[in-house]
């Protein structure tokens, strides 16, 4: 039995995506999600500057605050992406491997 690479690629490619699918795996929607948990957070903030309920410099502060809530939740995200697209490579490698075996 022979092995065509690019029939062995595609299955790869298809193993990898739905490794992907099956752990939710959405980047963009993730960011926009972690976004709209802090939206109300935000908003107060940005309603008691200009509001004139706190000053530029304790303004800043929560900015700062805020970012970095914001980063420990993407970075989170983050390594959940780093699981699912190592369990992606690890399917589409299994792939390669039973066809290879399949082929000796």
């Amino acid at each position: 039995m022979s092995l065509n690479i690019n029939d062995i690629i595609k299955d790869m490619a298809n193993s990898a995506k739905k490794s992907l699918q099956k752990e939710g795996n959405g980047v963009g929607d993730e960011v926009l999600n972690i976004l709209e948990k802090n939206k109300d957070n935000l908003a107060e903030l940005a309603a008691a500057r200009s509001q004139g309920n706190i000053d530029e410099k304790d303004f800043k502060i929560e900015i700062e605050r805020e970012k970095q809530v914001l980063e420990v939740q993407l970075l989170a995200m983050e390594i959940a992406s780093k699981s699912a697209i190592q369990k992606a490579m690890n399917a589409a490698m299994s792939t390669l491997t039973n066809a290879v075996s399949a082929a000796i």
